[in-house]
């Protein structure tokens, strides 16, 4: 039975009937948009809820963007990028998505790697920008394999990846234990990595 109300996505802020993806923490029950928004949300509910008086990095307005580069193993032709581009900033907190080389016809491709297409350009890499509080590399990672568009094999690429899931981790750890700031007090953060991080 479906009263027709809606919820606030605490991860996303999207407005959401009320049984959408639902999750229960504490007793209450927490819609959302998409499993993305819910995944996140599970996986570190207190950088999303406050309690007892106390505000959340989310409901403080916090945004961690991250600037990710990302090489794939085999290069796409334009209309796959635009595509994957597309399914790419439909995800919560995905807000840039570029082509970060692109490959001229008659210039060979890296030993090893064929295109998928004679259409030219073909795309080498992307650059996304993402807010981690809303999606994480992993996630943008099983967004393009949904696409058949897999990030480099090449060991030093598959190690730098595992690196960067490593430290995102460990960046959301840090949010999750650092004090809270309380309720009454209008805070808005902004954190920002500059630096492209290196991986896919």
């Amino acid at each position: 039975m479906d009263s027709g109300r809606l919820e606030k996505d605490p991860v996303c802020g999207m407005m959401v009937g009320e049984w959408e993806n639902q999750f229960v923490y504490r007793g209450i029950g927490y819609a959302f948009c998409s499993q993305q928004c819910r995944e996140r949300f599970i996986s570190a509910p207190e950088l999303y809820v406050g309690r007892r008086g106390l505000l959340a990095p989310k409901q403080k307005g916090m945004e961690v963007i991250k600037r990710k580069y990302m090489p794939l193993s085999v290069p796409l032709a334009q209309a796959e990028f635009f595509e994957l581009k597309g399914a790419l900033l439909s995800m919560m907190g995905v807000m840039a998505v570029h082509s970060a080389r692109s490959m001229a016809e008659g210039i060979p491709a890296a030993p090893g790697v064929e295109s998928r297409s004679s259409a030219t350009p073909r795309i080498e890499a992307l650059a996304i920008i993402y807010d981690l509080l809303q999606a994480t590399a992993e996630q943008l990672e099983r967004k393009c394999a949904e696409f058949n568009v897999a990030p480099s094999s090449h060991w030093g690429d598959k190690l730098l990846r595992d690196f960067i899931h490593y430290m995102e981790q460990c960046e959301l750890e840090d949010l999750r234990n650092r004090p809270v700031v309380p309720a009454g007090e209008d805070e808005r953060t902004r954190r920002t990595a500059s630096a492209f991080q290196r991986g896919a």
